[in-house]
């Protein structure tokens, strides 16, 4: 009987060989859906640790072997620090603090590939265990079988990834094993001698059927795919530079330099960007578009960046002398898992400082490119800027007296567009007497006429459709981009020079985890959430002046009037439903109805906006509720055993008897119907190749039936309730 068992356990194994071989089919994809490197390394750390599983050595060798080499993995490829050194140890303490400290605060992104390796190691290290119970133990491999083909079709449809091979290997690896596991338990409940031969007689049909089906496979006719290929859509949601921007479809909110073709939704992004120290919030320019295409913004001619150096002046003169202006400070810290190759800038900027990274500006576009801001990703830059105050009053008697040359390249707009949108252009301008109060009633026609901020059901123009117009009469729902366009339009229509403007919002307060913020200033973090759009309106004796038509947001720049000697920037900052779509911006909505919707959809979204939130934590309950339940018979057996051995009566005694009938049911000897507990305990004692069923039933019926509480029986009963109990486990 021993034999036969002996010879049914390296059945399992080999079942659990085939475990090992279809875990590896979640690991070879890998290296083509993320940024995984080494993933042989990791291969081999799994191997390794399916091997340790599959020993049964005691839990504490085999936790210290396991931990020792994760250690060496770690310490091979991420940590420079000499293993013996103090050093590594204050090296671990502070990545494991950092990075708890982002965990909790839902910071995934910035996790560092140290800690992110660790946590990749310990997941590897569960499912080795979890594998072993599923495969060894308990013997169900149907579950994790049927994970992994669904695994690898969605992996196969939704990535580049080619699942061609992996399904065939999937396939043959599967099914050998649950022939085994067939075979296995056919053999467990019958007394069979020639066992080698039996498995032969099995495997050879077996592995004839996996031949022959996989061969009619490969060869039988396919169709076609009779869906449309989803690798594009898929393409476009992890590009993380947005570079597929205006190409329509979804897209992944973010900064992009293509703007030919806009419309349609995005997804949110909540990657970091940057951070920033500043003395004064406001929007962060990076770029202008001058050209509308009538379905997207190009520039009228390529940028032409010239080299200055750290300290120089910029020359990005977005307003005249007559403006007047405080002198400011800010400090930007790029992220180092997103690379933005331009420097991002507030209104008013003078100078960047900088140590190695090397800069060009095009002045006429407000275009700062880096020369080499990948060799030095982390590096921060120092901006001196003077911050604008736009009086009002200057505005409205600006002398209108445009330059040739700037009005008609900021005039520009297509000959086919609608005639339409014109009629409405002077329509909503023509009780207006200034170039001033025609932008501002054109910026305010946006919180009325039924337009709605929203970034889903968006829709992409038609080939014979402007973008302008479908947004202006048609959808009427769209983000910054739809509003800031549509104002530009309207305004050139009016015969008023206006220019498309791009960047980030001012961002959300928060302390940078790296680095303090200097006394003075402000700190906050810029998400790929914050890329905006907005208006710039040309006045010749005052420049280019910030206009905020999208709903929910307020103008960055301040504005000052003799009438009025408050500001007209709001004095208290709200976010809003652009927060959690495209960028988050101070808010004050000038009715008091409109920021009470604005803020309950704020927050509706707010909710929403974070699935890893609630992804991980839910994940991690659900592997340790998972974990807890196959083990549960390990557990339980421990506070059994800790629990029974010690009390005396008879209700104790009855349940720890049933537990272990509950237990060897657990391990496959179940008690039939009609089979008396003597009948039971000769057919256990069987198996295990001794009597201590037989005399534990005949202790328990003496003490429970006859009431026979000597403490010799009593103590021999626990004895052998104990034994068989960790027999049965083991």
């Amino acid at each position: 009987m021993r034999r036969k068992i002996g010879q049914l356990q390296w059945l399992r194994y080999l079942i659990f060989v085939c475990g090992f071989l279809l875990f590896w089919e979640w690991l070879r994809p890998l290296d083509q859906i993320s940024d995984t490197g080494n993933l042989p390394i990791f291969v081999v750390f799994t191997a390794i640790c399916f091997l340790l599983s599959a020993l049964k050595l005691r839990w504490w060798v085999s936790f210290l072997l396991k931990f020792v080499l994760m250690v060496i993995v770690l310490q091979v490829f991420l940590i420079q620090e000499n293993l013996i050194s103090g050093s590594w140890f204050t090296f671990i303490l502070t990545e494991l603090e950092n990075n708890l400290q982002l965990l909790f605060t839902g910071e995934f992104v910035s996790l560092t590939p140290f800690f992110r390796t660790l946590l990749f190691l310990t997941l590897l290290w569960l499912m080795s265990y979890l594998l072993y119970y599923w495969f060894i133990v308990v013997n169900r491999i149907f579950f994790f079988i049927i994970m992994t083909f669904l695994y690898i079709g969605i992996l196969d449809t939704f990535t580049p990834y080619d699942g061609s091979g992996a399904i065939v290997r999937v396939f043959l690896i599967s099914f050998f094993a649950m022939g085994i596991s067939t075979f296995a338990k056919l053999y467990q409940g019958r007394e069979k001698r020639k066992f080698p031969k039996q498995v032969l007689l099995w495997s050879i049909p077996l592995l004839s059927i996996l031949a022959v089906s996989a061969a009619v496979g490969y060869a039988a006719p396919k169709l076609p795919p009779q869906w449309a290929d989803p690798v594009p859509f898929i393409q476009t949601m992890s590009d993380n530079n947005n570079e597929n921007e205006g190409e329509g479809g979804i897209q992944k909110v973010g900064y992009g330099e293509n703007d030919s073709r806009l419309g349609g939704p995005f997804v949110q992004d909540n990657s970091i960007a940057f951070w920033a120290a500043t003395e004064a919030s406001g929007y962060w320019r990076v770029d202008s578009k001058d050209v509308y295409t009538g379905k997207g913004w190009e520039r009228s001619r390529e940028a032409e960046p010239q080299s200055f150096q750290s300290g120089d002046q910029v020359g990005i003169d977005l307003y005249t002398e007559n403006v007047a202006t405080e002198a400011r400070e800010a400090i930007v810290y790029p992220s180092q898992n997103q690379i933005l190759d331009r420097l991002v800038y507030p209104y008013g900027v003078q100078t960047f400082f900088s140590g190695q990274v090397g800069a060009a500006v095009d002045s006429d576009f407000g275009v700062v490119e880096t020369f080499n801001r990948a060799q030095y990703p982390d590096e921060n830059y120092t901006i001196a800027f003077e911050e604008p105050q736009y009086n009002i009053d200057d505005l409205r008697n600006d002398s209108e007296l445009d330059d040739d040359n700037t009005h008609y390249r900021y005039t520009q707009l297509p000959e086919y567009l609608p005639e339409r949108v014109r009629e409405l252009a002077e329509e909503i301008t023509s009780s207006a007497d200034t170039r001033y109060d025609k932008a501002k009633a054109v910026e305010q026609y946006f919180n009325q006429n039924g337009f709605q901020y929203q970034t889903q059901d968006i829709p992409v123009p038609e080939d014979d459709q402007d973008y302008v117009d479908q947004f202006l009469f048609e959808s009427k729902i769209g983000y910054c981009d739809n509003f800031s366009s549509a104002m530009v339009v309207l305004l050139r229509a009016a015969d008023i020079p206006a220019r498309w403007v791009k960047g980030f919002t001012a961002g959300q307060p928060g302390s940078n985890p790296s680095v303090s913020t200097p006394d003075g200033m402000s700190s906050y973090l810029i998400t790929n959430g914050n890329a905006h759009s907005w208006v710039e309106v040309y006045f010749p004796e005052t420049g280019w002046v910030p206009f905020e038509p999208t709903q929910g947001f307020t103008n960055p720049a301040e504005f000052t009037s003799e009438e009025d000697e408050t500001p007209e920037t709001p004095e208290a900052e709200t976010e809003t439903p652009e927060e959690e779509e495209q960028s988050p911006a101070p808010e004050q909505p000038e009715e008091q109805q409109q920021e009470e919707e604005q803020a309950a959809d704020s927050q509706t979204d707010r909710a929403s906006i974070h699935p890893l939130y609630w992804v991980i934590p839910s994940a991690v309950f659900l592997i340790a509720a998972l974990a807890l339940y196959f083990t549960r018979y390990k557990w339980l057996t421990a506070y059994y055993i800790r629990k029974y051995r010690n009390e005396q009566s008879e209700e104790t005694y009855e349940k720890a008897y049933h537990y272990l009938l509950r237990l060897l049911a657990h391990k496959g000897f179940k008690r039939h119907s009609g089979q008396t507990l003597r009948e039971y305990a000769i057919t256990i004692d069987r198996e295990f190749g001794n009597k201590q069923m037989s005399e534990l039933t005949s202790e328990y019926e003496r003490i429970l039936y006859r009431n026979e509480k000597s403490a010799p029986a009593w103590i021999n009963a626990v004895e052998l309730w104990e034994n068989l109990i960790k027999q049965a486990a083991s």
